[in-house]
């Protein structure tokens, strides 16, 4: 619900000019949840808005089977790493320069297709 209610206050980019009610700002919210928790379990190729405007699109995962021994967080517990992500932004991994990258939830364009 958290999420929603940033969306409801932060428009996302891509619905920028559109009214966005409760109902909407839950669906996008239940939408990045769907593509959050698809990272989970694999990668994903998927795009968002840049601070400079530019689109940038990514190759990244949140699954510790494909994350390299050096870039895996010096924590006990990945689980709780996980959930400590703001809900206002999102951290993944780049599979592309193997780093850690992240942006805010209302730059968010979409997801496109799972990688193999």
């Amino acid at each position: 619900m958290c999420v929603a209610n940033y969306f409801k206050h932060n428009n996302p980019v891509i619905l920028k000019g559109q009214p966005i009610d409760a109902s909407r700002a839950l669906k996008y919210a239940w939408w990045f949840e769907d593509f959050r928790s698809k990272l989970s379990t694999g990668k994903y190729r998927f795009s968002y808005f840049k601070i400079d405007g530019g689109i940038r699109e990514a190759v990244g995962t949140l699954n510790p089977d494909f994350i390299p021994e050096e870039n895996k967080p010096q924590v006990r517990n990945w689980r709780v790493y996980k959930e400590r992500f703001d809900y206002t932004t999102f951290c993944y991994l780049d599979l592309t320069v193997s780093s850690w990258r992240s942006f805010r939830l209302d730059n968010f364009i979409g997801f496109v297709e799972e990688m193999k």
